[in-house]
């Protein structure tokens, strides 16, 4: 008996820890109040957006606050959000990730933006041997497509005299003349490089072979920045040029709670009319596309969110689903139909066996001869032997035996019986 009581105790007291840990798990998921967003560098869209983010969230009652942090880009973004360090990062679509890399959302295009000096003799990326060029920091997505553009013009990385520094400072040194160009990979529209553009003597050089880079590259597409995209007077560019662009996109760790960005998904969706007015990317956040899932795969919070209006599955199929259940309702009329067909035939054999047996009767009741009488029990046997037949083909059913056996059996008694009056009617030889 006391050892039935510790057992009972022990037994409890697992029960009450697991219970308790269990609550603190659900709730420690639940309470999570402040995501991290890795942003890019100063004067970039990524470090716009973030501050315009942080906004939209500080005047929303989503019970979610957005801390923005500075990194050198897409690259550094991933390998943080990778590791846990942050909880969401803005990279870009030929960014490679890891197993806690999940997407949120689709962001904005981002175009390759070779700029260089006036004068400087650079027409085309080949033209870029030997000269210095303000890229950005280590760790962003922009210096990974640089390199990858040198690479198909065949241009060593080497023969490049490469600066790495942060937007701010890579405009300012184009426009002071301490390198012939700039090489970044950002929005269209960029106040920064508008900036740039608009009060120093420089230009906007294409990628000619812009659909060459993008048809190994399904990260990459070919496009064109429009004439007088920066500038109407004096147009810049002054004709369309072809560019390689490439998506910007919204990543979390698998590891944040579900809850917690499906939140955040929804109220990034719900302010974009805010956002819009402080950053005109923002008018391109939109769900993943299909190539995207493929790539990344969606965060289980954000894909929530977006199967929400999704109509149930009777809803979305009621007119197939109407013309099923109509088919499948005539299939079963024409079956019983076919049931009542079959066993009405089966009826009507037994009851054509009946017959022959009840004017078989009469006909043996007529009888006034023995030859006769035996003739007539041949064809008796006959039907008896078209009715086992009948009933291992199923063209009669085994509940009909019952009145068949009934008429054989008064057959075989009537033939019986009238084979006796034939011999006590014989004369006596005698």
């Amino acid at each position: 008996m006391p050892r039935l009581r510790v057992f009972i105790a022990a037994t409890l007291l697992i029960a009450a820890v697991v219970a308790a840990g269990g609550s603190y798990w659900l709730w420690s998921r639940d309470v999570i109040s402040d995501l991290t967003l890795g942003t890019g560098t100063e004067g970039g869209t990524y470090s716009a957006f973030g501050r315009v983010v942080e906004e939209a969230f500080a005047g929303e009652d989503a019970g979610l606050s957005i801390v923005p942090v500075a990194s050198a880009g897409a690259r550094e973004n991933a390998a943080r959000v990778q590791a846990g360090e942050i909880d969401l990062g803005l990279i870009q679509s030929d960014t490679s990730g890891g197993n806690n890399v999940s997407l949120v959302a689709r962001l904005f295009p981002e175009i390759f933006h070779l700029i260089v000096r006036d004068g400087s003799g650079i027409e085309s990326v080949g033209d870029l041997e030997g000269r210095r060029v303000a890229v950005m920091p280590e760790g962003s997505g922009s210096n990974v497509l640089f390199a990858d553009l040198l690479e198909h013009y065949l241009v060593a990385p080497d023969a490049v005299d490469q600066v790495p520094g942060s937007l701010l400072e890579g405009t300012e040194r184009l426009a002071d003349g301490d390198v012939d160009a700039l090489f970044v990979v950002i929005a269209l529209g960029n106040k920064t490089i508008e900036q740039l553009i608009r009060s120093s003597p420089v230009r906007l050089v294409g990628v000619d072979q812009a659909e060459a880079l993008a048809l190994f590259d399904p990260a990459l597409r070919a496009t064109v920045v429009p004439v007088g995209t920066y500038s109407g007077e004096g147009p810049v560019p002054a004709e369309a040029i072809n560019v390689v662009a490439v998506d910007s996109l919204l990543v979390a760790g698998r590891s944040v709670p579900a809850e917690t960005i499906e939140t955040f998904t929804r109220t990034l969706f719900e302010s974009r009319q805010e956002m819009v007015r402080s950053l005109d990317q923002v008018a391109f956040i939109s769900p993943p596309t299909e190539t995207d899932r493929l790539a990344f795969g969606v965060h289980p919070g954000a894909e929530a969110y977006y199967s929400k209006d999704d109509p149930l599955f009777v809803v979305e199929y009621a007119e197939p689903m109407a013309f099923a259940l109509s088919f499948l309702a005539l299939l079963l009329s024409l079956l019983w139909q076919a049931r009542i067909w079959l066993a009405n035939a089966r009826k009507n054999r037994a009851d054509h066996h009946n017959l022959e047996i009840a004017a078989l009767v009469d006909r043996i009741e007529a009888a006034t001869t023995s030859d006769e009488l035996e003739e007539l029990r041949r064809e008796l046997f006959a039907i008896f032997q078209k009715v086992i037949v009948d009933l291992d083909t199923d063209r009669i059913e085994e509940k009909s035996l019952t009145s068949f056996s009934f008429a054989w059996q008064v057959a075989s008694s009537t033939l019986n019986h009238r084979q006796l009056l034939l011999s006590d009617r014989r004369p006596d030889p005698s």
